[in-house]
C-alpha cells in the first residue's frame, strides 16, 4: 500500500514497517515479526524490483515485532543495517532492549529472541546524523519507549516514521503506552518533539498512517503530553 510517492506500507502481524523506493535502490525501515520477510519480499516482486536491490535497513528500535524478519532480509539481500549503538549491541545478540513489566521482560528475554545479524552488517548512526533513502533522512533520537529508540524524518516529503515513539489508533495520534515505556519523560519528550515537526505523514510502528490530520488534531495531542510531563 503506497502511502506516499515511493512508501509503501508493509502491514505486519504485530507492527508496520516501510519500503521506501530512491533512485540508486531500495530502503527498508524495521523488519517486521520473525518469518514475515515474505510479506516484503512478495511487495518486491509485485511492484518489480529483486531482493538484491535493497540497499539499506534502518532500524527503530531493536523490539522483536520491529527486528524479527530483519537477519533474514539482511541476508537475503546483503542490504546494510543502519542502528543506533545500542541497538547495534542488541542485533548482534538477538535481545530486545529492557522496557516491558518486569515478568514480561523475562519471558521476552527467555523464550522470544530473535536471529542475530553479523556486526559486519552494522552501521551506526547518532542523533542528527542524515541517513540514505527518499534524499535524505534525518535520525531524530526519540529516547523513552526504548531507551535507544530512534525515528526519522524527510522533511522534502514530510514523512515521519516514528516507529513506536508514537501510534494511532481508529485514525487518532497516541504515544506510546505506559506499560511498555523505559523512560515516561523522556517518552513525553520525544513525542512532544515528533509532533512540533507537523509531518504531512505520520508513519508509525503501530495503527494505521494517517496524512489527514490538521493543527487542531495536533495541537489536542499536544496539549495532553505537555499535561502529563
Amino acid at each position: 500500500m503506497e502511502i506516499r510517492p515511493n512508501v509503501h506500507l508493509i502491514k505486519g502481524r504485530a507492527s508496520n514497517f516501510y519500503l521506501c523506493i530512491d533512485q540508486d535502490g531500495l530502503t527498508l525501515i524495521d523488519a517486521g515479526m520473525p518469518k514475515e520477510q515474505q510479506r516484503l519480499f512478495d511487495l518486491l516482486d509485485e511492484l518489480g524490483f529483486q531482493p538484491q536491490q535493497l540497499l539499506r535497513i534502518l532500524i527503530t528500535h531493536a523490539d522483536l515485532d520491529h527486528v524479527g524478519s530483519l537477519a533474514a532480509i539482511q541476508s537475503a539481500t546483503g542490504a546494510t543495517v543502519y542502528a543506533g549503538e545500542k541497538t547495534a549491541q542488541l542485533l548482534q545478540t538477538g535481545k530486545s532492549p529492557d522496557h516491558l513489566p518486569r515478568l514480561m521482560q523475562w519471558i521476552a528475554n527467555t523464550f522470544f529472541k530473535y536471529k542475530p545479524v553479523p556486526q559486519s552488517s552494522l552501521k551506526i548512526f547518532h542523533d542528527g546524523d542524515e541517513l540514505p533513502g527518499l534524499t535524505g533522512l534525518a535520525a531524530l533520537a526519540t529516547p523513552g519507549h526504548t531507551r535507544d529508540h530512534f525515528s526519522f524524518y524527510n522533511a522534502e516529503e514530510g514523512v515521519l516514521f516514528a516507529g513506536d515513539a508514537l501510534r494511532t489508533e481508529d485514525g487518532v495520534l497516541q504515544r506510546s503506552p505506559k506499560r511498555i515505556t523505559a523512560d515516561e519523560e523522556a517518552a513525553n519528550i520525544s513525542a512532544i518533539k515528533l509532533i512540533e515537526l507537523t509531518p504531512a505523514t505520520f508513519a508509525c510502528g503501530h495503527g494505521d498512517p494517517i496524512s489527514n490530520h490538521d493543527m487542531a488534531d495536533l495541537m489536542k495531542v499536544f496539549n495532553t503530553l505537555r499535561r502529563d510531563e
